[in-house]
Order: structure tokens, then C-alpha cells, then sequence
């Protein structure tokens, strides 16, 4: 069984170099990445039917849309990176929050660093939350970037327009990565409307409430309404940003990829390992090349998208990747060879909150490791996804499923060798668990913002993890 899973694993493949995917120009194809920040399937291509996003929609009818994508880790810093660079962050070291003290390790190469080496022109707007980011050389940024600031989305739409111009007067391919904040909280009255958008915010009455952290049954629907409100607006503001592309003239030399950076910050959500937590939108358009109207079910990571851009473009390709390009997905072939395996992985969100977990599923299980369970978790969870996709019974002591356990287990194991997990060396674990009761009380909490009880690494101290 161990030889079996490390031939099915491939957790680090080595890729060819590839010739570029020449746009109408003749040039490789500009780059239009979008990401939402805490959005899961929470669009009505996804079957929500909560409210209508009729501009993502059309975005996927255009284009793919994946129905089974999933993020590295579900925290905003540690899931970025992993698009960044295309590992996993026990790979990389973004193990948490950026603006807490977590940082990768030095030397990592990068999606935007390759693509202006390619010749690119690159530009940000919204929030990197990845550091050092002296790591990514953008030539372009807003005067006064920012997270918040993206939720003013008429003003992401006239700052992309002058990007835009930029590139076309350099006449250089451009990478643009857009950030939008929404549908990040605080979940407060006051963002239901920004700009007047969305023009008709929900009511809370009439609205089912997702599985908030609330008091009252009527505060859930309060901020479930809110964050729908949320949504309707990164909506707009992509229909905004495409208008704009295309104005410029670019719309069919584009690859434009759009995703969650993780899930809502429900319960089982955002910072857990569970389906409502790892699983994102993904919706990808590139005219000429991508098959249209497609719906793809194979399992899909994020770390799946720096291969894909980079085989697109023809750029040189780093020799250590965690995913694949997905274009054999994306040209719609009916059943190429694709990964059997799928993995996850949750280490910090802030230094005061550890929650380490290593999962792996394949078309139907789910394996879950705890290494430090909560007070209502096992060491070990299996769930059959098929059956229980809401992930409420753990069959992991279950003989009729035995099998599937220990295979599941014995693939796990062999992918955190492969991939060099820490967590793996006794010594490093005890180190991680004792630094992290340790910054339960010692490390400093934010002194501004909406989570003033965030604690940060203390300084000098993040050396403790490695």
C-alpha cells in the first residue's frame, strides 16, 4: 500500500517548458486574475439561490466553470501564497496572517516575478496579504491601495481603466491581479450599500441564514443578509472590471481566471479543513482556447493556477511545483489523466489561533487528521462525501469502510513526506504546539481594526516554527 501511494501522490512534478498561446495579436495572452476574499460557492452559477450574480454567471457560461476547486489552506495569507507560488504553504512557510508577523521563506520564486521576467507588465490593486511582498515586483499599483478600498467598486473599475491604458501605451502583455475585499467582514450595517451598491440590499426577514457565529436567530439573518449583500457587489464590481477590459479592447486577448481565496467564515468554515472552509469558485474564460460552457468535476487546487498561467505565456517554469496546468481541462478533453488525490492543509490563522489539520479526499472520502482537536473533533474523521456531503457523520471507525481508511491514510502520509510537512518530525510539532500556547497569552493584539483580539507573532519569534 505505501509503494501504491507514493506513485499516486505526485505532490511535486517537473514540468517541460511550453511554448506560449499566442493571443489575436500575435502576443501571449494578457492575465486577468480576480480573487473575492472569503467568498465560497456563494454564487448563483453554483446553485445558490440566496440572490442572483448574473455577471459571474455569464462569466461562466463564456468560459469553465469548476465545480470541485479547492484552496491550500483556509486562511486568506497562507491560501495567496499558495496561488503565488504554486506549493503548499507548509512548502512555501505562509503558515498564517501576513500582517501577523507569518512570512514565507526567503528565496521563493513567484508568479509575478516570472511573468515580468517573461516580459510582462504587472499590476495589483487590492491587497497582496503575502509577505515579504518586496518579493512581487508590480509596476503598477493605485496611489492609495488598499483592501478596504476595493469595496468603492466604480473606483477599482477607474483605476483598472488607467492600468489598462498603461499597458496598452507599453505595449507589453500585462498580469493584473484584482483583489476585491468584499465579501471579507465585519459583516456591520454600514457596508450593506457602499456607493449605493448593491442598488436593492436583501432583507433579513426574508433571507435563510447561513451557519454564522450569532446570538439570535434574527442577528444571523442580519449578517447573512449583509453578506449576500457582499456578494451582490464583487458581482458588479467583476462586470465593472470586464466592462473596462473590454473597453480597452482586450477582452479576447485575455485569460481571465476568477476564485475564492477561501470559504465564508461560517461554522466549519473559513480556518477549518472542512468543505465549507477549502472549497472556492473557480471560473476560468480564454477565448480560442478554453471550450466554452463547459462544467468540469475533477479535483482542482490552487496551486493548479501558477502552472496554468505560466504554461500559457511560455515562461520559464521553476522547477518545484505542487499542481499541473489545467489546460487539458480547460481545451475540454473528455477524460484526460488527472490527479486521484486532492490535499489540504490548516496551520495558523492568527499567532493565538492553531488549528493544525492535514486532509486528503479522493471522488468520494475524505480523510481529516487533528492534531490538536477541539472539543468536538476526533484525531481521525472519514467522511463519505457522496452520502454526506455536509460532512455530520465520521464513519472512521466503520469496517465496511475500513479500506478506504487506510488507504486514504497510507496516501496522506506518503504525500507529507513527499512534500517535506513539518509537522511530520515530532520535535517540530511539540516546538509549533508549545509556541502556540505560549502566544495565546504573550503574543500582542492588534491595537486597531475590526478584530482587535488578533495577536501577532511576537518579534524575532517566528523562528520557532522552522
Amino acid at each position: 500500500m505505501r509503494s501504491l501511494a507514493l506513485t499516486l501522490t505526485v505532490a511535486v512534478v517537473f514540468l517541460p517548458d511550453a511554448a506560449p498561446a499566442a493571443n489575436v495579436t500575435g502576443q501571449p495572452p494578457n492575465i486577468l486574475l480576480i480573487t473575492a476574499d472569503d467568498l465560497g460557492n456563494q454564487l448563483s452559477c453554483y446553485g445558490e439561490t440566496r440572490l442572483e450574480t448574473p455577471r459571474l454567471d455569464a462569466l461562466a457560461a463564456g468560459g469553465v466553470r469548476f465545480t470541485r476547486a479547492y484552496v491550500t489552506q483556509s486562511s486568506c495569507s497562507s491560501s495567496r501564497a499558495s496561488l503565488l507560488t504554486g506549493l503548499f504553504p507548509h512548502q512555501n512557510g505562509q503558515y498564517g496572517l501576513a500582517h501577523l508577523g507569518f512570512s514565507m521563506y526567503p528565496g521563493q520564486s513567484n508568479l509575478v516575478a516570472l511573468l515580468k521576467a517573461a516580459g510582462y507588465r504587472t499590476g495589483l490593486i487590492g491587497k497582496l496579504h503575502v509577505a515579504p511582498g518586496t518579493e512581487f515586483p508590480f509596476d503598477w499599483q493605485p496611489k492609495k491601495n488598499g483592501a478596504v478600498a476595493t469595496q468603492k467598486i466604480r473606483w477599482v473599475a477607474e483605476q483598472s481603466r488607467d492600468f489598462f491604458a498603461s499597458a496598452k501605451e507599453s505595449g507589453q502583455p500585462f498580469f493584473y491581479y484584482v483583489n476585491y475585499f468584499d465579501p471579507h467582514g465585519p459583516y456591520s450595517p454600514d457596508v450593506r450599500q457602499i456607493d449605493g451598491l448593491p442598488e436593492r440590499p436583501l432583507d433579513p426577514a426574508k433571507i435563510e441564514p447561513l451557519p454564522f457565529n450569532a446570538r439570535t436567530p434574527e442577528a444571523a439573518k442580519r449578517i447573512t443578509a449583509v453578506f449576500y449583500d457582499c456578494v451582490a457587489r464583487v458581482d458588479i464590481g467583476v462586470g465593472m472590471l470586464l466592462d473596462e477590459l473590454e473597453e480597452a479592447g482586450f477582452t479576447e486577448d485575455t485569460l481571465v481566471i476568477f476564485l475564492g481565496d477561501n470559504g465564508a467564515p461560517v461554522q466549519d468554515g473559513k480556518t477549518t479543513s472542512y468543505e465549507l472552509g477549502v472549497q472556492v469558485p473557480l471560473i476560468i474564460k480564454w477565448p480560442d482556447v478554453a471550450k466554452a460552457g463547459q462544467v468540469r468535476s475533477e479535483l482542482v487546487s490552487m496551486i493548479d493556477v501558477m502552472p496554468t498561467i505560466l504554461t500559457a505565456v511560455g515562461a520559464a517554469l521553476p522547477r518545484r511545483l505542487a499542481g499541473r496546468p489545467l489546460q487539458p481541462l480547460l481545451e475540454g478533453q473528455p477524460s484526460p489523466a488527472w490527479r486521484e488525490y486532492l490535499f489540504t492543509e490548516m496551520n495558523f490563522h492568527t499567532a493565538n489561533m492553531y488549528l493544525p489539520q492535514r486532509t486528503v479526499r479522493d471522488d468520494r472520502y475524505k480523510l481529516l487528521l487533528n492534531f490538536q482537536p477541539q472539543q468536538d473533533q476526533d484525531p481521525v474523521e472519514l467522511f463519505d462525501l457522496r452520502n454526506d456531503p455536509a460532512e455530520t457523520i465520521n464513519v472512521a471507525e466503520n469496517q465496511a469502510v475500513a479500506a478506504a481508511r487506510q488507504r486514504l491514510e497510507s496516501v496522506l502520509h506518503a504525500w507529507r513526506e513527499e512534500t517535506g510537512d513539518p509537522l511530520l518530525d515530532p520535535a517540530r510539532r511539540r516546538r509549533w504546539s508549545e509556541a502556540a500556547e505560549r502566544w495565546k497569552t504573550s503574543a500582542p493584539r492588534l491595537d486597531r481594526g475590526p478584530h482587535p483580539n488578533s495577536a501577532k507573532v511576537p518579534p524575532g519569534e517566528l523562528e520557532l516554527l522552522n
